[in-house]
């Protein structure tokens, strides 16, 4: 797909539509990889909170807790206090699912939760590059490890205009 055809669309959808878009490729290259693991679910439903939340705070803090980038290398002195949203147990083996998942579903998950921390405390600007650079992050890795990538057309629905650039609140259930 040609690059400046996916920013010119990508520019007109929402955050939160950015952000379901990618949670639709995740989604995807989980069932093309046929991935199943109990943390599968946990992980898909705390980020899909963010698309229907009022309190991107709270959803902040419990996304931080299942960060590949922090789960994977920090090594906590107190695992309670340093994540509060999960269990001793869940941090064990949502680190051990990351560990022993492939670079590039790790990677979709990361730059996913870029989508939807990058603009929590700042302006969106024109069209939030911000969100729109882990976007296209997104892209390159759906492009190289899909064989059915989610058409970004069917989120346009979800417009940069709405609600200071983050659109509409989105129910997971409507895009099945």
């Amino acid at each position: 797909m040609d690059i400046d055809y996916q920013i010119e669309k990508l520019k007109k959808i929402s955050i939160r539509g950015r952000f379901a878009f990618g949670m639709k490729c995740l989604e995807q290259y989980a069932i093309e990889n046929e991935l199943s693991d109990k943390c599968i679910n946990k992980i898909f439903d705390s980020l899909w909170e963010f698309t229907s939340s009022d309190e991107l705070d709270i959803w902040e803090e419990k996304i931080s807790d299942i960060n590949p980038k922090y789960i994977l290398n920090i090594n906590p002195e107190n695992i309670e206090t340093e994540f509060p949203t999960i269990t001793l147990d869940e941090y064990y083996e949502i680190k051990e699912f990351y560990k022993s998942s492939d670079k590039h579903f790790v990677s979709m998950v990361s730059e996913i939760i870029e989508i939807g921390v990058g603009n929590l405390y700042g302006g969106t600007d024109d069209y939030s590059s911000w969100t729109l650079n882990p976007t296209l992050e997104l892209i390159k890795l759906a492009e190289l490890n899909l064989k059915q990538i989610p058409k970004i057309e069917n989120f346009e629905f979800s417009k940069f205009s709405e609600d200071n650039g983050w659109g509409n609140k989105i129910n997971r259930k409507s895009l099945e």
